[in-house]
């Protein structure tokens, strides 16, 4: 009798163990798979997601600038283009995305593929690798390696967008790195002086200088102030820092006009108090040079990897007491190249700023490509007229001012070239538009570190919009 309690004992013990095992079975098998799959330790989520094949990411005329490719330790993403390095951003398996991979991340890798639950089921059983589709951008290879050349050895950036719609054509912002080394080089590029991670076209906040006389000589034009005035080319002095023309002219009188193409602060000094802080702070507003202006279907890195986004300055007001400083772009008012970039693009377009952007098509796994963007409103930046009479006295800049070297035979170009200073360096811009046909144009923003030389920012500009010129004329615009 003893011996049968016993054995009852155990066989409802061991009944107990099995029932207990079939429940752990059965909830890891149905309600808790996911738990396993999406755990990051996961070897076959590992595996699985080391065999994407991320969709290619082409040019606007079908130049495939990203591709993945099989290697020795599986595929691998590669990127032919040195020009193309800094503006299409990186993928790693181990260390993000960034850029336009990042962007569009959902996209390349596929994930945003609707599929059913009987396709899911059987690419899972079959482990068949996911297929991304593919991305046509507005950039324009040609374009990109032109500038890419004009800017090669120096630190700085360059823009280019297409006129009226807002296709960038080119982005390029030195110093880079070589998203192909990427995994074997992270820790160098980290620490690297310069911040090859740091995107200076939309991520760098610098002086404006005198690229702020261009919104001041409309704020003058709004105000009926003559452009016939006469204005001294005499320096002027901000605390310990001299002001003097980009050009260097001799002390004499020149019209406000002829200033402007010459890039001398002192003459615009003479507009402060005729003008006012209000009016000023009105025109820098409208001129939207507070914002912090992104490219749709474009994400930047951080400063660093490490580092948080960067997050917009609050808008700098404008008092009695830092009028001189701010109106002359030696103040806390800082610009990024887009939004200098986006300035010209207004002018050139008759007051209306395009809106940015660089996804233009997309095409799913062996299907055709479909038209990713849609219009998006202009916008308003100054009137017509005032816009018509910006680009009159830009291209008078580039005929006999100090944007000179932005001239290119047979094509017309306008823009402003001109200096600023920030610690103990200096800087040059170089903002300008060129006009193909019709309503079809480019506008550029350059800006060159360390360099006292207008000329060099203008010469890189007219390269630039040379380049764009023969890239829209050949192929038609988007």
């Amino acid at each position: 009798m003893s011996f049968t309690r016993e054995i009852n004992r155990l066989l409802i013990g061991l009944l107990v163990l099995f029932a207990g095992v079939a429940i752990t079975a059965a909830y890891w098998s149905i309600v808790g798979a996911d738990t396993i799959l999406q755990r990051e330790d996961n070897p076959r989520r590992v595996e699985a997601e080391r065999a994407i094949q991320r969709g290619d990411l082409v040019d606007r005329d079908g130049v495939v600038l990203a591709e993945t490719i099989s290697g020795d330790n599986g595929v691998l993403r590669s990127y032919p283009y040195p020009a193309t390095y800094g503006a299409l951003g990186y993928y790693s398996y181990r260390y993000g995305a960034s850029g336009i991979e990042a962007a569009s991340n959902a996209l390349l890798s596929g994930a945003d593929l609707e599929r059913s639950p009987a396709d899911a089921l059987v690419d899972g059983l079959l482990h068949r690798v996911r297929i991304g589709s593919d991305a046509r951008l507005t950039l324009d290879l040609d374009v990109q390696t032109a500038v890419a050349e004009a800017l090669a050895g120096r630190s700085g950036a360059v823009v280019v967008i297409g006129v009226p719609d807002g296709n960038v054509l080119a982005l390029v912002s030195l110093p880079t790195y070589d998203p192909n080394t990427l995994d074997a080089n992270w820790d160098q590029l980290v620490a690297a002086p310069g911040n090859p991670f740091f995107n200076r076209v939309i991520q760098g906040r610098y002086q404006p200088g005198g690229a702020l006389e261009t919104p001041l000589i409309a704020a003058a034009m709004l105000t009926d102030i003559p452009l016939d005035t006469l204005v001294s080319t005499a320096p002027i002095t901000l605390e310990d820092l001299e002001l003097s023309c980009a050009v260097r002219l001799p002390q004499i009188e020149l019209t406000l006009r002829e200033a402007y193409a010459f890039a001398c602060p002192g003459a615009f000094s003479t507009l402060i108090d005729p003008l006012g802080a209000r009016t000023l702070e009105a025109v820098f507003d409208t001129f939207r040079l507070n914002d912090l202006p992104l490219i749709s279907g474009y994400d930047a890195p951080a400063a660093a990897p490490s580092l948080t986004p960067t997050v917009p300055p609050a808008p700098v007001r404008i008092t009695a007491d830092n009028a001189l400083e701010t109106a002359l772009g030696q103040g806390r008012l800082t610009v990024t190249p887009l939004s200098m970039a986006l300035m010209a693009a207004g002018i050139v377009n008759d007051g209306n700023a395009p809106q940015p952007y660089l996804l233009l098509q997309t095409r799913a796994p062996n299907g055709e490509w479909v038209d990713a963007w849609t219009p998006r409103p202009s916008l308003p930046i100054t009137t017509t007229n005032t816009a018509r009479r910006l680009q009159d006295l830009m291209r008078s800049a580039v005929a006999f001012g100090a944007a000179q070297n932005a001239g290119r035979p047979g094509i017309d170009i306008g823009g402003h070239a001109a200096v600023a200073y920030s610690g103990e360096g200096s800087l040059v811009w170089f903002v300008g538009f060129a006009t193909f046909g019709g309503e079809q144009g480019a506008a550029v923003a350059v800006i060159v570190e360390d360099s006292a030389d207008p000329g060099l920012a203008a010469d890189i500009g007219g390269t630039a919009l040379a380049a764009a010129q023969a890239a829209v004329t050949a192929g038609g615009s988007r």
